[in-house]
């Protein structure tokens, strides 16, 4: 669902904040190798946007068992996971005008049936012809929208996976640090969009099971209706089987390539479109993900612990 990615600024505030402009490089130092300098490390990167590097370096600290940087180790963890879930999301097609797109398919379809069934009672031969090109293009266009349907099952079901991993990251925390009332309400934030990503996946999945029952159906009457077209009259490239590829049944012609796929790329959003998920993922309020206190320890810095 790419429309989250403009819209989780205005949802999810993090208190980690990524620089307006790069900044001049610095030094080149070595890599960590205390869990203290991983875990230093690991929250660098995620200030950085760089998340599987943060993931890496915080899994590194969280296995240390050092006890007193568990906590923050979850809790800067269950930041990265929600935003890599949010990247992975960008990967997929936008739900709302997707959903919209499956519904005129199935519509057109069950025209399509009707069409046919008008066609074959009439028994006029032009009739026939007409319905069955109509037929064709229904079902065509019912492939197209069912692929898109599973390409979004399948980026939103790896972000679900994903975020429910974010959440145990803030239970975690929470249950180590109970003091850590953030982390508690980060765990329920993220909870909230959980629950609208499940909604949100039944409904596509409802819609995919819909269109191919009756790109079934409608296979079934298209066959049946070119029993009673004879051969000369038809249409252009009806000579084929009648299956999903009835254009080219043996696959493309030679010197012929299948097109890019439209879908599973990332693309930058206008501000109208990242309003979409307010319409699909707004919380009940306009809560944030706080990052709370656990920014990179600098020795020397004796009001704050440097682990």
């Amino acid at each position: 669902m790419r429309q989250i990615l403009l819209a989780v600024c205005s949802v999810v505030a993090l208190r980690v904040t990524v620089l307006a402009t790069p900044s001049k490089p610095g030094p080149e130092t070595s890599p960590p190798s205390s869990p203290r300098e991983f875990f230093n490390a690991g929250t660098q990167k995620l200030r950085e946007g760089k998340f599987r590097e943060a993931e890496a370096f915080l899994e590194s600290a969280l296995a240390s068992q050092n006890e007193r940087l568990q906590p923050p180790s979850l809790y800067n963890l269950g930041h990265v996971r929600f935003q890599e879930g949010i990247a992975e999301l960008k990967k997929g097609p936008s739900s709302k005008p997707l959903i919209a797109r499956s519904q005129a398919a199935s519509d057109s379809a069950d025209e399509a049936m009707r069409a046919i069934d008008d066609a074959l009672a009439s028994d006029e031969l032009d009739k026939m012809v007409a319905a069955y090109v109509r037929g064709r293009g229904a079902r065509k266009e019912l492939k197209a929208a069912t692929a898109a349907v599973k390409r979004a099952l399948e980026v939103h079901g790896s972000t679900l996976t994903v975020w429910q991993r974010a959440s145990d990251d803030f239970k975690s925390s929470f249950e180590l640090d109970p003091a850590d009332n953030n982390a508690q309400k980060n765990a329920e934030t993220v909870d909230r969009y959980i629950a609208k990503l499940v909604d949100l996946l039944r409904e596509m999945q409802k819609c995919s099971n819909g269109m191919c029952n009756k790109s079934s159906g409608l296979g079934d009457k298209l066959k049946k209706l070119k029993g009673r077209i004879p051969a000369p009259n038809m249409p252009p490239g009806a000579g084929g089987d009648d299956d999903d590829d009835e254009d080219t049944p043996f696959g493309p012609k030679p010197g012929q390539e299948e097109g890019p796929s439209r879908e599973g790329h990332e693309m930058m959003l206008t501000r109208e479109q990242a309003g979409w998920l307010l319409d699909s993922f707004k919380l009940d309020s306009e809560r944030r993900l706080p990052m709370g206190g656990w920014e990179p320890g600098k020795p020397g810095e004796r009001a704050r612990p440097t682990w």
